[in-house]
């Protein structure tokens, strides 16, 4: 027997999927992330200069 009256399932929005939304999620944690960026800055820099100063050293 079919019931034809029954709310058809809606899919989920994005915060009862996974709790929070993208715009929270910078918000709260906005100190954290900055940090993060500086330090993956720091490294491409420091990698930048250690492989110019060894292309310096094997050229002469």
């Amino acid at each position: 027997m079919m019931q034809e009256h029954l709310p058809k399932d809606k899919d989920p929005s994005e915060v009862q999927e996974w709790g929070w939304t993208l715009e929270e999620f910078i918000t709260e944690n906005f100190w954290y992330l900055l940090a993060i960026l500086i330090l993956l800055a720091l490294f491409y820099y420091a990698r930048h200069r250690w492989k110019v100063r060894n292309s310096r050293k094997f050229k002469n």
